[in-house]
């Protein structure tokens, strides 16, 4: 197998995990705060991380520690949004909001960097609300509304924080960076504590598995895996595979937590999924395109 081939089916592993993460986590939010899950998952992970880093030269440099703070606060907004959220909100429709975080990219963009807005990503951005309409609002009726404003507050954090991070880390060390990420929102979460101190839930075996699962896959592992896979995958090849996220969502969230999905998740689900496919395939054409020009 060659490196290409290898790094696309780590990524496609590294996807299954993030899907998997929404299912136990809901299960765990059932015995602790959303604060208590955070901080101890996200301190974990940035310990997890000091082996790969405590050697660097540029772990102490001004400019990754405060360009580090503030994606980090960003993260933070982004996380907190979501697993609240999903206290109120099924798995398979948190994982399915959150995706839409790809589609609102382009909005974000032009707000933020002045990056023009192409019909193609207006048209994205209407079908993946479209798609966000019809999977919350006729459906369930008002259930689910709370959770599901807040994981698209979520999905919008999301999308700021992934431009600020394109804007201002193209020279920064990847590693330091995501370790400065990974210690705030571990801190900021940890702040939320005193408001609901559960500490029982800890020693549950699902909580303690979902830590521990959540640290080491879903952000060490997946920080590892997505910085070497860049250097053989092409990020816009690699962006399509992310589209799998949500779609392992829901079908983790059918086996982990028996959530079988009405006809207008199925359906509003589906469109969201669309609407990320062809945001994403529109940019894997424009830098093939442009890798063309380049050459």
């Amino acid at each position: 197998m060659n490196q290409k081939l290898l790094y696309l089916f780590l990524l496609i592993i590294v996807v299954f995990f993030w899907g998997v993460t929404f299912p136990i986590m809901k299960l765990s939010l059932v015995y602790i705060s959303p604060g208590m899950l955070l901080a101890f998952r996200f301190l974990l992970s940035a310990a997890m991380m000091v082996p790969l880093i405590h050697k660097n030269k540029k772990l102490f440099e001004r400019k990754n520690m405060i360009v580090g703070l503030i994606a980090g606060i960003l993260l933070f907004i982004a996380y907190y949004f979501q697993t609240v959220g999903l206290k109120y909100t099924t798995a398979s429709q948190s994982g399915l909001i959150t995706g839409l975080y790809v589609v609102l990219l382009p909005l974000i963009s032009f707000i933020y960097v002045r990056i023009k807005v192409k019909r193609v990503d207006i048209v994205s951005i209407i079908i993946g609300l479209i798609g966000l309409i019809l999977m919350s609002s006729l459906d369930f009726a008002y259930r689910y509304a709370l959770g599901d404003a807040l994981t698209f507050l979520c999905a919008i954090f999301y999308a700021l924080q992934t431009v600020y991070v394109y804007k201002h880390t193209k020279f920064l060390d990847s590693m330091v960076f995501t370790f400065y990420q990974l210690l705030v929102v571990g801190i900021l979460s940890s702040l939320f504590i005193p408001f609901d101190p559960t500490f029982s839930g800890l020693v549950h075996p699902i909580v303690i598995f979902t830590i521990v699962f959540t640290a080491l896959f879903a952000s060490v592992f997946a920080v590892i895996i997505n910085t070497k896979a860049l250097v053989y995958v092409e990020p816009t090849a690699a962006g399509i595979i992310y589209i799998g996220e949500p779609v392992f969502a829901v079908i983790s969230s059918i086996f982990i937590l028996r959530e079988i999905p009405s006809l207008f998740i199925v359906a509003g689900g589906s469109i969201i999924v669309i609407a990320m496919f062809i945001e994403t395939l529109n940019k894997y054409y424009e830098g093939k395109n442009s890798y063309k020009v380049k050459k």
